[in-house]
């Protein structure tokens, strides 16, 4: 797929990893749409670096456990730019869920957060990228899908249903669309982990360091433009999950 001209839909887009996918769609000519649930001044912030690099971006705010909001999302944004042709499912919550403190009203918050959000933003997307010559989903799940952390099962377990249902939309949508997830290591942890956690992360892995958001937006850009790959996941933990 050449990414010049294509219309693009980044969930979770207005910081962090979403921002990075977001803003390499855009060096690569793709106009995007940013959604957000809550950060509509940053949501704002990413549009204009991506107008600044001379594409067309908007921003639209749904929250993606609702599926009326979800559907009006994507509507919306087939209004706007007249096609869709990728979708990044990249919003996530990660919570800290110790097994014995966690109720199912948590579990489900999680659920819904991180694996129906995928479902419904798949489902809605599909009938558009199946249009002309065909779309390209690209999943973002996690390694601890496969090696789940004591302290935050419920997030693993949404990101192992991430997984599951990337294989299994790989073969609902062919061959129209391709489904691919990139499952992440240590990338871009929250402000409030220390340098210490980061050096004992970093030790953990094959490479002996966390990886970028930049190198995840290269992963994303690999699975969208490589023609010939649907239903993969692929490990982007420098190794770590080896080690485990």
């Amino acid at each position: 797929m050449k990414l010049q001209g294509k219309v693009a839909l980044v969930t979770g887009s207005a910081k962090r990893l979403g921002r990075f996918i977001a803003l390499e769609l855009g060096k690569q000519g793709c106009h995007v749409a940013v959604h957000y649930r809550e950060s509509e001044k940053e949501a704002c912030e990413t549009a204009e670096a991506l107008r600044a690099l001379g594409v067309k971006a908007e921003i639209f705010k749904a929250d993606l456990t609702d599926e009326g909001q979800v559907k009006a999302m994507v509507d919306a944004v087939a209004q706007t730019f007249g096609q869709l042709d990728i979708l990044v499912n990249n919003a996530a919550v990660f919570l800290r869920t110790p097994f014995h403190q966690t109720d199912a009203t948590t579990w489900r918050s999680i659920m819904d957060a991180n694996l129906t959000s995928v479902f419904l933003c798949s489902r809605y997307a599909a009938n558009l990228l199946e249009e002309g010559e065909g779309g390209v989903i690209v999943n973002i799940s996690d390694t601890a899908a496969f090696n789940p952390w004591s302290a935050f099962l419920p997030y693993c377990v949404s990101k192992a249903g991430v997984i599951a249902l990337t294989l299994g939309l790989a073969k609902v949508l062919s061959p129209k669309v391709r489904v691919n997830c990139v499952a992440l290591g240590t990338i871009l942890p929250p402000e409030d982990y220390d340098e210490s956690w980061r050096q004992e992360m970093s030790a953990k892995t094959l490479l002996k360091r966390l990886g970028t958001p930049e190198e995840v937006a290269q992963a994303v850009i690999f699975c969208i433009t490589c023609d010939y790959l649907t239903g993969a996941i692929i490990p982007l933990d420098g190794g770590r999950f080896l080690r485990s």
